[in-house]
């Protein structure tokens, strides 16, 4: 059933989070976005979406009151690189947790990455229990459970593949870079799918869940370099001799069953046939 209307804080508006908000808005649902500085701020204005400065900290989110008062959160908020900042981010979501259980917010939409899966040289699905060897990987999954276990509101995780689309796509300096992995599988997910997978779990009150939402198409990353090549009307990338590197494939059939969901851009290789990829 197809909810209401509703008050919708998302944290934070960048690459992902501001055109979502503007989607949102589209919709009709009352949009607050947040940024971690004031220049930011002012930019989300610009466009036209209510903005806050809201920063992330291992005590207590530094944020106006205004920014709590919302229906659903949207967490967009990726792990540091660094070791020692990554176990610095599963303390602020922890901290993020306490505060969200004594606001209005009742549910929350985590955006999580497919990077929570090791490498086990084949398919994965929400029930792999194989943990990554990654920090920001075993972080992701940490914090995923922190938020999933409060008490107070709702979650839903979404495991996206490597966002792609607009200007995340592969540069010419990227192109000639060499490259060992050229034939590993590639697990990625447009922008313009990212928004409608995330609109829809929103409409649809469906809350409670873990979702992995890749493209089905896996192409190799050199496949997917020489389409974007041909595209921009570049050299082909030097193809590397064939290495043996550890693979996964991630299986979205949960959501597409569950929402009956079509990809947009369920082959990434046709995100290049027509260049702009929906601008």
């Amino acid at each position: 059933m197809k909810q209401p209307f509703q008050k919708i804080s998302i944290l934070s508006c960048g690459w992902l989070g501001k055109p979502l908000a503007l989607e949102l808005q589209r919709r009709g649902h009352a949009v607050k976005g947040a940024r971690t500085s004031a220049g930011g701020v002012e930019e989300l204005k610009a466009a036209g979406i209510e903005g806050y400065v809201v920063v992330l900290n291992e005590v207590r989110p530094e944020a106006p009151d205004a920014f709590w008062d919302a229906d659903v959160l949207v967490v967009n908020v990726p792990p540091r690189n660094r070791e020692r900042e990554v176990q610095a981010h599963i303390q602020e979501v922890r901290a993020l947790r306490e505060k969200l259980e004594t606001t209005a917010v009742k549910k929350v939409l985590f955006v999580s990455s497919t990077s929570v899966y090791a490498d086990v040289n084949g398919e994965v699905t929400e029930t792999n229990s194989v943990m990554p060897d990654t920090p920001n990987g075993a972080a992701l999954r940490e914090v995923e459970q922190v938020l999933l276990q409060s008490p107070v509101f709702r979650t839903t995780i979404l495991r996206f593949g490597g966002l792609i689309g607009y200007d995340r796509v592969p540069t010419a300096e990227i192109l000639q870079s060499p490259r060992r992995n050229n034939d590993v599988p590639m697990n990625v997910t447009h922008r313009d799918d990212a928004i409608a997978i995330i609109c829809r779990l929103i409409e649809e009150d469906v809350w409670g869940e873990v979702f992995n939402a890749c493209a089905t198409g896996h192409p190799f990353r050199y496949e997917y370099y020489s389409a974007a090549a041909r595209a921009f009307g570049l050299p082909l990338p030097e193809k590397q001799p064939v290495a043996a590197l550890p693979f996964k494939t991630v299986n979205s059939d949960k959501l597409k069953q569950r929402l009956g969901y079509t990809f947009i851009y369920d082959d990434p290789l046709r995100i290049f046939d027509v260049w702009g990829m929906g601008k």
